[in-house]
Formats: C-alpha cells, sequence, structure tokens
C-alpha cells in the first residue's frame, strides 16, 4: 500500500509572486530556451519547432529520437542590403553554446555562429505553433508557422506522417524588397549503410535512403 500526503507551507504574510508572463500567453526572451513543440502525426513520428524557430528532436526512425538535432535551417537574403543576409530563426540559446558535445571546439556542423533575427516571440495553439520574428537590420516580419494533421474524430487523417513548416513575410519598409529565400538541409535521412541521396523537386528537394537487406524498414 502507499499513500501520498500532499501539503503547502509558506511564511505568515508572504506573498505568492506573481508570474513574469501571461498564463497561455506568448513566449518571449528567456522563456524561449527551452520550448520543443512536437509536430507530426499522432504516432507517425515527429520533429520539435523550438521557441527561437529552430528544428530538433528529428524522429523518423521509428523511435523517439530526442538527442537528434540535424543541421537545418531557412535563411532570406535581400539584395542590396547591410547585414541583409540572416537566418530565419531567433538567437541561440546560452545552454546550446557550452556544455554541449562538442561545444569547445565551436560546436561544427551546426548554424550557431550564423546571424540570425534579433526578436522573436513563440505562440502555442495546437496543432498549431507561430514564430514571429523582427530585426532592425532587415524591414520585414517574418512568421513561421509549424503544423500537424490534426482532425478530431478522425483517426486514420490524425496520424497522416506529416508535419508542415510555413513562412511568410510583410514588408515593413517603405521600398520594394528583393530577396531570395532557402531552405538548407543535411541529409538527416542517411543514418544507415544503405544508398542516400537528395533528389530536387519543384522549388524542394527530397532526402532519401535506400533500406539495406538486413533493415529493409531504414527505407
Amino acid at each position: 500500500m502507499f499513500s501520498f500526503l500532499l501539503f503547502s507551507c509558506t511564511q505568515q504574510g508572504e506573498k505568492i509572486k506573481k508570474a513574469d508572463r501571461e498564463y497561455n500567453g506568448s513566449y518571449t526572451g528567456k522563456y524561449l530556451d527551452r520550448i520543443a513543440f512536437p509536430v507530426g502525426g499522432t504516432g507517425a513520428g515527429m520533429f520539435c519547432l523550438e521557441g527561437t524557430g529552430s528544428i530538433s528532436h528529428m524522429s523518423v526512425r521509428n523511435r523517439p529520437d530526442v538527442f537528434n538535432e540535424p543541421c537545418m535551417f531557412a535563411a532570406i537574403s535581400v539584395k542590396g542590403m547591410e547585414n541583409g543576409t540572416k537566418v530565419l530563426e531567433g538567437q541561440v540559446p546560452d545552454w546550446k553554446k557550452f556544455g554541449q558535445p562538442n561545444s569547445a571546439n565551436g560546436s561544427p556542423g551546426t548554424t550557431y555562429g550564423f546571424p540570425r533575427f534579433q526578436n522573436t516571440k513563440f505562440t502555442a495553439r495546437f496543432p498549431f505553433a507561430l514564430t514571429e520574428m523582427k530585426d532592425d537590420d532587415i524591414p520585414l516580419d517574418v512568421n513561421m508557422t509549424g503544423w500537424s494533421p490534426f482532425i478530431p474524430t478522425d483517426a486514420d487523417n490524425s496520424c497522416l506522417p506529416v508535419g508542415a513548416i510555413e513562412y511568410t513575410f510583410r514588408n515593413t519598409g517603405s521600398g520594394k524588397i528583393e530577396a531570395v529565400f532557402s531552405y538548407n538541409s543535411v541529409n538527416f535521412m542517411g543514418q544507415d549503410n544503405g544508398i542516400n541521396k537528395i533528389d530536387p523537386t519543384s522549388n524542394g528537394f527530397v532526402l532519401s535512403e535506400e533500406g539495406v537487406k538486413d533493415k529493409p524498414e531504414t527505407k
């Protein structure tokens, strides 16, 4: 038999400290550092959209892979604008820069040294997550929206192996902007001994790996 006794002790006259942020509100500043919002069909693999807009927890091998953070990022380059090329993410949390594997060697294989947006706000509204980015160097408001297939009472479609990210840009300046948007990624599917490749597709690319004889499920 197990029994639990829950109680709370406070000093007489002690006031409960008011939270620094509104309950269920948006996240900014230090509150962005530990966010990992899951994106993907129920039981069908996932990745996480972090509070800064980076991608982590890439789990597409029939198991949770919560420490898998492949190098993948979106970027924008604005023509003729000084400091107009940046990764479409917020500032890297300090805990990632110090104490992580290989951080003493400059964190190879990451984008931590790239310029990125100064101000970021994250809002979670399952199955949607919104990351809003602003920067004094670039007259653009950038919204990054991640979402999963989720239809109440429709289990089949809610379990589709799909996770989406959408970027929208709004010109906040007075002039025309000419820019190039790109998405960049290592082939994180190439983890086993099969033949892995990156194939071009319309406005994008496809990452893949052939299944090997003793592990056909890796295809």
